[in-house]
Order: C-alpha cells, then structure tokens, then sequence
C-alpha cells in the first residue's frame, strides 16, 4: 500500500517535472490523450483506499461479533466473516495490499489462539484488536483521505483554469458571429 502511494505520489510530483523533458502538447488531441494515460496510471493507486476501507470494515465487523452471545459462538462468528473476506480476496487482481493481508492474519490468529486456549477474555481481545488493528488502520485512511484532498484540489484548480479558458474561447467564438442589423 505505502509502495502504490509513493508511485502515486511520485508521478503526481514528478509528471509535472518531467514535463520539461517531454514535448509540450501541441494541441487538445494530445491532452486528451495524456489525460486518458494518468487516468490509466492512476486507476489502481485510487482504489485503494477503498480496499483498505473495506478491510477496516471487516476487522471492525469482528470487533462487533466479539460483543454478541457467548464467547466461543462470538468468536465462530468472527472467524467466518474473515474467511469470507478471504474467500471473496483471493483471486482478486492486483492482490491485497501485504498490510492488509498481515492485519487480518494477524486478527485471524487471535481468534484461533483465543479460541483454543482456556475461556477467552473477549473484552481484552477486542481491545487488543481495537488499538493494534483498527487504530493503525484509522490513521492510515486519515492520512489516505488527506492524500486524495491535496489531489482532488490540484485537480479542482486544473479545471477551474480550463473553466475560465472555455468562457474565454466561447465569448471568442459568439463575438466573431455578431447579429444581423
């Protein structure tokens, strides 16, 4: 995950100093094809978020089973919805991000450790999973949030440039075309 917002945060600094090295665009045929190619580039690095959403949704579906009925019930449940998670994943193309997939193995070993072992102490799992799992995970889509903000305004103010450029050409193209007396 780091490893995709690097690139995406390189090619999003560097598209801008490279483009002193390449040909400017000669016209709005080659901008339109230069958008089509950061869309491409971009595509996978913007979804995941949403993959980490999703997996952050997940781990704190399990926080919640943990607090309904008895412990080894609880703890079943838990297990299923990661195995479900897992099954839906793994064909998946590109693969989970490594973070994600340790933090659900990681939450996955504690429920079968618990499970296994004496009477388990549900409270002190969910804590533990609370502030080793979902805390971390926290942060990290705050700062994904944070990253996609500074991007959607850089975006924002391209088009509001572009916006101000259309009125422009328009008020141009109307005033060559004046009414007949």
């Amino acid at each position: 995950m780091k490893q995709t917002l690097w690139a995406t945060a390189f090619l999003f600094f560097a598209l801008p100093s490279s483009a002193q090295f390449m040909p400017p665009a000669r016209d709005l045929g080659d901008v339109q094809r230069l958008t089509a190619e950061y869309q491409r580039l971009t595509t996978s690095a913007l979804g995941e978020p949403a993959r980490w959403a999703e997996a952050l949704s997940l781990i704190t579906s399990v926080h919640v089973s943990l607090r309904q009925g008895p412990e080894l019930p609880a703890i079943d449940s838990a297990l299923e919805k990661i195995r479900a998670y897992e099954a839906k994943r793994e064909r998946d193309d590109p693969p989970l991000p490594r973070d994600i997939v340790r933090y659900v193995k990681l939450v996955k070993t504690w429920l079968e450790d618990a499970k296994m072992g004496p009477p388990p102490n549900l409270y002190a799992l969910r804590e533990q999973i609370h502030h080793e799992v979902m805390h971390p995970m926290q942060r990290l889509l705050l700062s994904m949030v944070e990253q996609m903000q500074s991007i959607a305004n850089s975006f924002q103010a391209m088009s509001s440039a572009m916006q101000s450029r259309i009125g422009v050409v328009v008020g141009a193209a109307a005033s060559a075309s004046p009414e007949k007396p």
